[in-house]
């Protein structure tokens, strides 16, 4: 199996009550309307994986706290766990984890993978661990959505699983992290994958919408600065040939 034989599946972890304003820039959204956001792990299936990028959050009370009371719902068939099980792979059997950011739908179910290495930004654990806000906000701008549980797992409980990065990595062949700073955060990064469609991007939150924000070029509503967003979807928009944004239930129309 060469790298062209990467499979790409992806798994639904729980879902979230929000908006479509969520998906473009200053809420520039013509007809804004209700949608149930998925929070979405990835399995990169492979001769030299399996790899999963991104996890989730713990539980529904964790994420409703951190994004301002919008309902969480997290079914037993979503569990992490089952779901690489009923792809034939173990958690045991999880080589790496790469975590696009550190934001809480991401990164909430990390200790499930004893023999994973973990690849993180640098950046992007810095900034988690002290982010730039300020105490007197409500508590989604004092954690600018980072968990300082999820966190102090990594960088205590986990902290011999970690491999810090800093910016563009090769995992294996054909799986590529790519470092693009102070676009979603300081430390987002995107995984490229090499499959026989053609380079495949799972983008984290760094786009939510690929027709918006990958197609039109509207950079989307969650962003650290509007200037590098702007550069990492131009970036993207050039290198990929398939998008899995973190959040759109599109991905699955992408299953060979």
């Amino acid at each position: 199996m060469n790298s062209k034989d990467l499979v790409i599946c992806p798994l639904i972890l729980g879902e979230v009550d929000g908006s479509t304003m969520l998906d473009t820039l200053w809420s520039l959204c013509t007809e804004p309307r209700p949608v149930r956001i998925p929070i979405l792990a990835f399995l990169i299936k492979g001769e030299e994986c399996p790899i999963i990028v991104d996890t989730g959050f713990r539980y529904t009370e964790h994420g409703e706290t951190l994004a301002t009371s919008r309902p969480h719902r997290i079914k037993a068939e979503w569990d992490l766990a089952e779901q690489i099980k009923n792809q034939g792979v173990k958690p045991e059997d999880i080589k790496y984890v790469v975590l696009t950011h550190l934001h809480y739908d991401h990164c909430g179910n990390c200790n499930i993978f004893p023999n994973a290495k973990l690849i993180i930004q640098r950046a992007e654990l810095q900034e988690a661990a002290a982010p730039l806000t300020t105490q007197a906000s409500d508590i989604v701008l004092r954690t600018l959505f980072y968990d300082r549980k999820d966190i102090a797992t990594i960088v205590n409980d986990l902290w011999d699983q970690i491999v810090l990065i800093d910016g563009d990595e090769e995992i294996i062949p054909g799986v590529k992290c790519v470092l693009f700073k102070n676009s979603h955060t300081p430390g987002s990064q995107a995984v490229y994958v090499e499959t026989k469609k053609g380079t495949a991007i799972l983008l984290g939150d760094i786009a939510r919408n690929v027709e918006l924000n990958i197609k039109a070029a509207v950079p989307p509503g969650l962003y650290y600065d509007l200037r590098s967003m702007q550069a990492a979807l131009a970036k993207i928009r050039k290198d990929g040939k398939v998008f899995y944004p973190g959040h759109d239930y599109s991905v699955f129309d992408n299953l060979d």
